[in-house]
């Protein structure tokens, strides 16, 4: 059975970012970036308990094409548009992705931004459920496909989290990015319950915005999502970027 991933001992707690105050500040941008493509992505069920840990899942070809693809765009942003620090999932799949990306970068001789693997940005932990198709939910466990269905956001599963309980880690992460005074451009590198939830915080969402958002599709494998700084607030520029991506 999957498992939560244990607290990094590099980055347990609230990891530094940075206290440094930055020498030229510039725009203030926040990218969310899911990763590329993973085995469960690909309908690929995990042979194994080990295979069905969440930490372990890798990406497919196509996933690793997308976060090459991904570094190139970020490759051709301007530098006062290129992120000067990732904050990753510790997941396997995010962490390959980023560095398929970095690779571009370097490829493309771009300064490179820092990586900080950070334990709170893995995907939402849903205990007993995980990998288990919504069909098949409804099949197997309906009184707990009904929970969920009669309170999406906040209904945990056994031994898993709400989506609530994702939005309360990803609040620190946002906490720990407004206290870092050098790094003014942050890209995350995450999943999409992660991207979600970011939205929600950012824009100020309900349960009915944030549903509603669900609703119109979960951001897609190593498509970009960003957020400029506005008067102590942020804007969404773009939600689900995927011009940059191939299709096959």
């Amino acid at each position: 059975m999957s498992t939560q991933p244990p607290a990094d001992p590099e980055t347990s707690g609230a990891p530094e970012y940075s206290a440094t105050p930055h020498d030229n500040p510039g725009p203030r941008l926040l990218y969310a970036v899911r990763h590329g493509q993973s085995t469960i992505n690909a309908g690929i069920r995990p042979a194994s308990p080990a295979e069905a840990d969440d930490m372990v899942i890798e990406l497919t070809d196509l996933g690793k094409r997308q976060a090459a693809a991904l570094g190139r765009w970020a490759a051709a942003l301007s530098p006062e548009q290129l992120p000067e620090i990732v904050l990753c999932s510790p997941y396997r799949r995010a962490v390959q992705t980023w560095q398929l990306a970095e690779a571009e970068l370097r490829a493309a001789g771009v300064a490179l931004p820092c990586r900080v693997t950070d334990p709170r940005l893995y995907d939402r932990f849903r205990g007993t459920l995980a990998h288990i198709p919504v069909s098949e939910v409804r099949e197997r466990y309906p009184e707990l496909y009904a929970a969920e269905q009669a309170d999406p956001l906040g209904y945990r599963p056994p031994g898993g989290e709400s989506f609530h309980d994702v939005a309360a880690r990803v609040a620190g992460v946002l906490d720990r990015i407004a206290a870092d005074t050098r790094h003014r451009r942050v890209l995350i590198v995450a999943h999409d319950a992660v991207i979600l939830l970011l939205r929600r915080l950012l824009e100020h969402l309900d349960d009915a915005g944030t549903l509603a958002v669900a609703a119109q599709g979960l951001a897609g494998n190593a498509s970009v999502t960003a957020w400029a700084e506005e008067a102590g607030d942020y804007r969404l520029l773009y939600y689900d970027h995927r011009a940059h991506l191939p299709r096959t």
